[in-house]
């Protein structure tokens, strides 16, 4: 599904957040506290605005970033290497099966990524798996933790301004589908703070974006 929208992927979630997703990645990957020499997974990484993110804070590390979809990583390694940034590796693959060794990152990151998971508790497994003790993570991703008037603003632009828009634009009206209905079904933050401390993350920080409208969750091993 993602292969099929990646081309429109960019242009729509900048028009459907405003430029607000833009304010939400620069703080959480500044929350990682990143310093030169780090490897870092962008974990579900999409087109690699998190990546750019980081290096962009950051210059000298190292970003790999893994998905399933080929034609996201595709698109991000050409913003990579328009920006001239070159310690960066594409890895096309599933949360659920990370191919990297145990304590292997420094540091990971998700963003709006670990609803797509097929299997939500293993995927998380596997990023604390791979963390190396002392490390950290940020998780971007839209919960339902807001008031009932947000609550229902947020509902209705999913359903009558995102899904039909982004499925004219992208002409894959199944995707934008999946996409609000994923988005509206999605566990609240406190669940899923259970269920991160459940994998082993000893320290787990949520913190609300926007009133609500997302949450970002700091994660220490």
């Amino acid at each position: 599904m993602f292969d099929r929208i990646s081309s429109s992927y960019d242009r729509l979630n900048r028009f459907f957040s405003m430029g607000i997703d833009v304010v939400w990645r620069s703080h959480a990957v500044k929350d990682l506290k990143l310093t030169p020499g780090m490897s870092i997974l962008d974990c579900s990484a999409g087109t690699g605005d998190m990546s750019l993110e980081a290096h962009r804070q950051c210059s000298d590390i190292h970003t790999i970033l893994y998905d399933p979809a080929e034609s996201m990583l595709q698109i991000a390694g050409q913003k990579a290497s328009r920006r001239g940034i070159r310690s960066f590796e594409l890895k096309c693959g599933a949360a659920e099966q990370i191919d990297y060794p145990d304590c292997y990152f420094d540091r990971f990151m998700v963003a709006f990524g670990i609803r797509n998971f097929q299997h939500l508790e293993k995927g998380l497994g596997e990023l604390h798996r791979v963390l190396k003790p002392g490390g950290s993570g940020v998780i971007l991703e839209f919960t339902p933790d807001r008031s009932k008037i947000i609550d229902f603003l947020f509902k209705w632009y999913m359903w009558w301004v995102m899904r039909p828009i982004g499925g004219a634009v992208s002409r894959d009206k199944d995707a934008y589908r999946y996409l609000a209905e994923t988005i509206q079904k999605f566990p609240s933050s406190e669940k899923l703070v259970d269920m991160y401390r459940s994998v082993g993350f000893s320290h787990v920080e949520a913190k609300r974006l926007s009133l609500g409208i997302a949450t970002r969750f700091l994660l220490t091993k």
